[in-house]
């Protein structure tokens, strides 16, 4: 008994050692498995999360940090649109534009080239897939400027009489102009490309599909996006708001001339005479019948007859010949369609009844120029979208902060590029009473609020390396 007793105190000894020893082991075992299960589920969790705050303490591009980058270039985007300003140029004729960007993008080492001169196409990042488009357009409008010299002082107005940039397309040079500004200096960390593309012609000149068609529309590597800002100094969008929708946002617009063809002579004796001022008369009224009576009362139509030219200075003189002319459009592409052979066969009929004969225009020149017909600016909804995320990233603020918007009539040829990639056409919220910045676009007295100029700027690079960061997906 007593040799039992003194080996079997030892084995029990032994066996309990090695029971806790194999049960620490699968311990251990078993924490180490459940580290790396939430090792590898947080792995996976970043690489699908669309948000980044993965990167935020090593990304320059992170939302977070582009308003702050873009406040850092705001006196140069500010002396950019000023320089422009008072150089306004009408379309297809923006050569010193053309020239003063040319100059700053050299001077940030950006390549370029020209485009359906004078336009200017440049490209930044490493060359390869995928590819976004950011757009500015350059034109003036034939307008004197008027503008409040206490909101915008003499030194900085046109120095051209006659000419105004009074639709903020020098303010969206400049905008642009900062962007690059900063992808450029940031350009290791785009991984993909971005071009930028100053665009002639807005006003009228279908710019933008002159472009695509010299060789922006075969890019490559081929953009897959194009987004576009355009200010907006409406009370529904004050400034530090930015608005955009899915679907159309802007109408597609059209212009008519109509010669109209009748029978002069003296005003004493009409009955042997034909009267094109009755007969253009007629036509402008029944022109109207089109919207109120023919289309659909919720869809969305505008024609409106801005010109009527008939005689001379002799009050009784009945003239041969008179030219109304004026201006169509449509929410609809369909709608916007029709309208041509409506309003041919409204004026004809009309004209018929009172003896006169016409002829429709729908591709009317001045000075050489024709006025280009534009289809509506349809955005993207996932374009949409994207656009008002990254706003909301970017720019930060209240919710009121990104607005939803509703389509308005005035139109864009950013169309043309909505037909080409999905697209955002977004309003930079410009609308400050305290600058100035109530007069609506095309006003002789419009003024831009140039405090919003850095935030257009951050938007542009917010789109871009929000676009590039998610490998092309919005």
């Amino acid at each position: 008994v007593r040799r039992r007793d003194s080996h079997g105190a030892p084995r029990r000894m032994m066996r309990r050692a090695m029971t806790r020893l194999l049960t620490l082991t699968l311990a251990f075992a078993l924490v180490g498995a459940a580290v790396a299960s939430d090792a590898e589920a947080g792995t996976a969790s970043a690489a699908t999360s669309a948000s980044f705050a993965t990167t935020t303490g090593f990304d320059p591009l992170h939302p977070s940090k582009i308003l702050a980058q873009a406040a850092s270039v705001s006196d140069y985007v500010v002396g950019i649109r000023r320089e422009l300003h008072r150089n306004p140029e009408l379309m297809w004729t923006e050569t010193e534009t053309s020239a003063a960007v040319a100059r700053e993008l050299d001077a940030m080492g950006v390549e370029h080239s020209v485009v359906a001169a004078p336009g200017i196409v440049a490209k930044i990042g490493n060359g390869r897939s995928p590819a976004v488009l950011l757009r500015a357009d350059m034109d003036a409008l034939p307008l004197l400027e008027e503008t409040d010299d206490v909101f915008f002082p003499d030194a900085f107005k046109s120095a051209k009489p006659g000419l105004m940039h009074a639709c903020g397309h020098d303010g969206h040079v400049a905008m642009l102009l900062g962007a690059a500004k900063l992808l450029k200096r940031h350009e290791s960390s785009l991984n993909g490309t971005v071009y930028l593309a100053f665009q002639p012609a807005e006003e009228g000149g279908a710019g933008a599909r002159r472009m695509l068609e010299a060789g922006l529309g075969s890019v490559e590597p081929p953009f897959e996006t194009a987004f576009a800002l355009h200010n907006w100094p409406y009370p529904e969008t004050p400034s530090g708001t930015v608005g955009t929708r899915a679907g159309t946002i802007m109408a597609g617009s059209g212009s008519y001339e109509i010669a109209v063809a009748g029978a002069g002579g003296h005003a004493a004796v009409p009955h042997k005479n034909i009267d094109v001022v009755v007969c253009g008369a007629a036509v402008v009224t029944a022109l109207q019948t089109i919207v109120s009576r023919r289309v659909d009362p919720l869809d969305s139509v505008v024609i409106s007859t801005t010109v009527f030219r008939a005689g001379g200075a002799a009050s009784n003189v009945m003239a041969d010949a008179a030219t109304l002319a004026g201006t169509f459009r449509a929410l609809d592409k369909k709608t916007f369609e029709w309208l041509h052979g409506a309003i041919e066969s409204t004026a004809r009929l009309a004209a018929e009844t009172h003896g006169c004969t016409v002829v429709v225009d729908f591709a009317p020149s001045k000075d050489g120029v024709t006025r280009e017909e534009y289809p509506p600016t349809v955005n993207d909804p996932n374009a949409a979208a994207f656009a008002s995320q990254m706003a909301r990233e970017v720019l930060g603020g209240a919710a009121e902060t990104v607005r939803d918007v509703a389509p308005v009539m005035p139109a864009e040829d950013f169309s043309f590029f909505g037909e080409t990639a999905p697209s955002a056409m977004m309003w930079l919220g410009s609308y400050n009473a305290s600058a100035g910045a109530v007069w609506p676009l095309h006003s002789t007295k419009y003024v831009l609020d140039e405090g919003v100029l850095h935030r257009g700027t951050a938007m542009h690079v917010g789109y871009a390396a929000g676009f590039l960061r998610k490998r092309g997906a919005f």
